[in-house]
């Protein structure tokens, strides 16, 4: 079991500012390239995969729920995960936009049963902790660091070098920066049947801090992306809208 939680102390270190729609239709769960020049989207429930580039988007599966691992990768492929006749495949977007068998590769880190695990530094397999239903392991770009998800209690962070886990506070769908330096998240609120309320965060490894940086009633801002430049911000408003805003310093 995981000793108390100790949720961090919130500042406002910076906010999400010009923030302007960039598409709307029935899209959710934004992603830039590594280039900066195309968004990954999905839809509704997650089906399918879609790039906006140049203002207009283009299908590229229509795969059922294609977008819930669905990542870029740093030479401009894609990667995701299509359930086919009742088995899931794991598959690749070329840039040439062809669609092929992903090669077989051995994660460092994942779910299983409920726990979190992670192939440590020195190759051994490490079983991280319980106490919660875990699920969503999400690898920095520089391979040591994980987030996890946990379905009561919001993110740990687990440090592969030296061991290390932290917990970070509730919240879901966390988006690595692409330093490594930093975690951006969405914490929602529902009334028991759907999220009636939601706001964007970002978590500073350095300073063991969350910030939030959208204060808003009116927008249900989910499921942040960072642009390459780590300044601004990519994200939905659970209604189909994509929107793009500037991180800028308080």
């Amino acid at each position: 079991m995981f000793a108390a939680l100790v949720v961090p102390t919130f500042a406002h270190a910076e906010r999400l500012v010009e923030t302007r729609e960039i598409v709307r239709g029935d899209f959710l769960a934004p992603q830039y390239s590594p280039d900066g020049r195309q968004i990954l989207l999905t839809a509704s429930q997650l089906r399918g995969l879609y790039v906006l580039a140049d203002g207009s988007v283009s299908e590229l599966t229509d795969a059922a729920e294609a977008g819930v691992h669905a990542k870029w990768t740093s030479d401009g492929s894609i990667h995701y995960r299509a359930l086919s006749n009742g088995t899931r495949r794991d598959l690749v977007i070329g840039r040439d936009r062809a669609i092929r068998a992903a090669a077989a590769t051995s994660p460092v880190a994942f779910t299983q049963d409920d726990r979190m695990y992670v192939v440590d530094r020195s190759k051994r397999l490490a079983r991280i902790g319980s106490g919660d239903r875990f699920f969503g392991a999400v690898i920095a770009p520089d391979g040591d660091k994980v987030v996890f998800q946990g379905l009561e209690t919001g993110l740990y962070l687990y440090i592969r070098s030296s061991g290390a886990l932290r917990y970070i506070g509730p919240g879901t769908a966390p988006s690595w920066s692409p330093d490594s330096t930093r975690l951006a998240y969405e914490v929602t609120e529902d009334d028991g049947h759907m999220i009636v309320a939601s706001d964007l965060y970002i978590y500073t490894l350095a300073a063991d801090r969350a910030e939030p940086v959208t204060t808003t009633d009116r927008a249900i801002e989910r499921r942040p992306s960072f642009a390459p430049s780590g300044n601004a911000l990519v994200f939905d408003d659970n209604t189909g809208g994509i929107f793009v805003g500037r991180l800028e310093a308080r």
